[in-house]
């Protein structure tokens, strides 16, 4: 099983992107380096704190000899400190330039194939073509509107034909109509007519010279129509017919009223 794994490994391709460069290979260097800067700089910063706790333990005893070597050793631990810092702070820079760099390279890798593939993706036409395809649009555009007017006009026109056919209809159906009302009214008008000189014949026969309501007379009508509309109007017309003699004998008082004085006076 071992050996067939060692195969299988050995078989397999290396990935172009896990390749370890000599970029990888700095980049770790200077990572290794910084973490034993930071430890040393650690490490010193310990004798540090401990010469200067001597210096005061030898300041309190008074041995002034041995205090002024203790500070003269801390002094020396802060300049290699001070040292060790700019070491840091050197190869953190260097870091973050490097990092920068490979960041540069990479954005500028994706625009060179993206430059490339929109290179390969105009190949298949020009600005001829562009300002060709165009003009077609704008061509085809203007055809479809002469088209679309050309159908509005005929909607239109057809419109208009089946507006003056329906006007023409109605105006048929209105004329015959005017017609039927009128021979009915002549109708009714006559009826009525010959219906009331029926009942002033009646009402002379009888003796009775009283006038006679328009209900009577229109109650007396042999042929008086069933429905509510065609009798109202049938009064109305008899009321009309009725207004007109009143009127007429009215006059004919008035016309006999100044022959009546003399034989009043004469008779006196």
């Amino acid at each position: 099983m071992g050996t067939a794994s060692s195969r299988s490994r050995r078989a397999r391709k290396p990935d172009a992107s896990r390749r370890v460069t000599e970029v990888d290979r700095q980049v770790l260097g200077l990572k290794t380096q910084r973490r034993k800067l930071n430890a040393y700089a650690a490490r010193v910063a310990t004798q540090i704190a401990r010469e200067t706790a001597n210096a005061a333990a030898l300041a309190k005893t008074g041995e002034r000899s041995r205090c002024l070597h203790a500070l003269r050793r801390r002094k020396l631990h802060q300049k290699n400190a001070a040292r060790i810092d700019e070491w840091a702070t050197s190869v953190e820079t260097l870091l973050s330039s490097i990092e920068q760099a490979q960041a540069t390279a990479v954005v500028l890798e994706r625009l060179r194939l993206g430059a490339k593939a929109l290179k390969e993706a105009q190949k298949g036409y020009g600005v001829e073509d562009v300002h060709e395809t165009l003009r077609e649009m704008e061509t085809g555009a203007e055809r479809q509107a002469e088209v679309d007017a050309a159908l509005a006009d005929q909607l239109d026109a057809d419109a208009e034909n089946a507006a003056l056919a329906e006007l023409a209809e109605l105006e048929m159906e209105t004329a015959k109509k005017e017609t039927v009302d009128r021979e009915k009214t002549k109708k009714t008008v006559d009826g009525v007519t010959s219906s009331h000189e029926q009942v002033s014949v009646d009402h002379g026969d009888h003796g009775d010279h009283g006038p006679r309501s328009v209900k009577d007379v229109a109650a007396a009508l042999p042929s008086a129509p069933a429905s509510a509309p065609a009798r109202r109007e049938t009064i109305e017309t008899i009321e009309t017919i009725e207004t007109i003699e009143t009127i007429s004998r009215e006059d004919e008082n008035e016309e006999e009223e100044p022959s009546r004085e003399p034989s009043r006076v004469a008779a006196s």
